[in-house]
């Protein structure tokens, strides 16, 4: 899981600016995801980066090559990809992200924020945009934001940015996120035959573990829906000791990958899918509903639902 970030290539005029950009930086890493972010070395950029890569996360960074020939850009990055313009610059960046947040910055950071909050009405994604700053500082965004739902110009629910002034607090919000119906289609939100699930990622040597259920034909990721009042990660506890007699605690379960792809023979019907890692104890074993377990590669994908299918594109796995 990755999320893209953008933020000011200057410092600001208050250091507590790069001291929220380092604290986000060390929470993504020690919750194991990744960044994607504009490359820099300076500014709140360079502050974001150099914590994650102190506290072991993953770094990229994806520059314009005229930037980079300025001599800008972080050379001790897990990886810099160096692309033509801006434009492939934000696409390189959306399409590598799960989530956007904003950090404090000058008009790149607001020009970058607002193409992701405008594709997320628009249902060009299903990712949250957030953003992060010390109180006060996105208010007259958020302000902003709410005059145009006052005046017309912007839906109510799609008046849908995060705001936090602190990490964890915004990770928390993003866990709970829900996307809103996009701007041009007519069903409300409670209306849309979307089905919530979850489901675990356990990956050795290259390849990953499925399952396939009786009466179907596609394999599916281990889990399944929640019952009313479960969280996500209890949920996907609950279903590994029925589908795989597995034992695993609901906060070791980390959020890895979200995903939306069409139900498997439900026309109409669409799957979003929240896919975690973390431990569990014993032996996958299949249960009642289980008719068969399978550790597939990428070239198994043809056997697959269309969410796992989906998720497999994202993970690295043998062929």
């Amino acid at each position: 899981m990755r999320f893209a970030v953008f933020a000011g290539s200057a410092a600001g005029t208050r250091t507590e600016y790069a001291a929220l950009a380092a604290a986000l930086g060390t929470t993504l890493a020690r919750r194991g995801i990744g960044i994607v972010y504009g490359g820099g070395r300076v500014g709140l950029m360079g502050a974001l980066a150099d914590a994650a890569l102190a506290a072991g996360g993953e770094v990229v960074g994806v520059m314009p090559k005229a930037l980079v020939d300025k001599e800008i850009a972080h050379r001790g990055l897990t990886r810099l990809q160096v692309v033509e313009d801006m434009h492939r610059r934000k696409a390189a960046m959306a399409e590598a992200a799960d989530a956007f947040v904003a950090l404090p910055g000058g008009t790149g950071t607001l020009e970058e924020l607002f193409e992701a909050w405008t594709w997320q009405q628009l249902g060009l994604h299903a990712k949250p945009v957030a953003l992060l700053g010390p109180p006060g500082f996105w208010q007259p965004l958020t302000g902003l934001a709410d005059h145009l739902v006052d005046t017309g110009f912007v839906r109510p629910a799609l008046r849908n940015l995060i705001a936090e002034t602190d990490p964890d607090a915004l990770l928390d919000a993003i866990e709970r996120w829900r996307p809103p119906t996009p701007k041009w289609e007519t069903a409300p939100a409670a209306d849309r035959a979307v089905l919530d699930s979850v489901g675990w990622i356990c990956v050795r040597d290259r390849r990953l573990l499925a399952v396939r259920t009786h009466g179907k034909d596609a394999f599916y990721l281990p889990g399944g829906k929640l019952e009313p009042g479960e969280t996500p990660a209890r949920a996907l506890a609950r279903e590994l000791g029925e589908e795989l007699g597995l034992t695993c605690a609901p906060e070791d379960l980390a959020h890895a990958h979200t995903v939306e792809a069409p139900a498997h023979g439900r026309p109409g019907v669409r799957l979003r899918m929240r896919c975690y890692t973390g431990p569990a104890e014993g032996a996958p074993t299949p249960g009642a509903e289980i008719a068969e377990l399978a550790w597939l590669t990428a070239a198994d994908s043809d056997r697959c639902a269309p969410a796992l299918r989906e998720l497999m594109a994202r993970l690295d796995l043998a062929r």
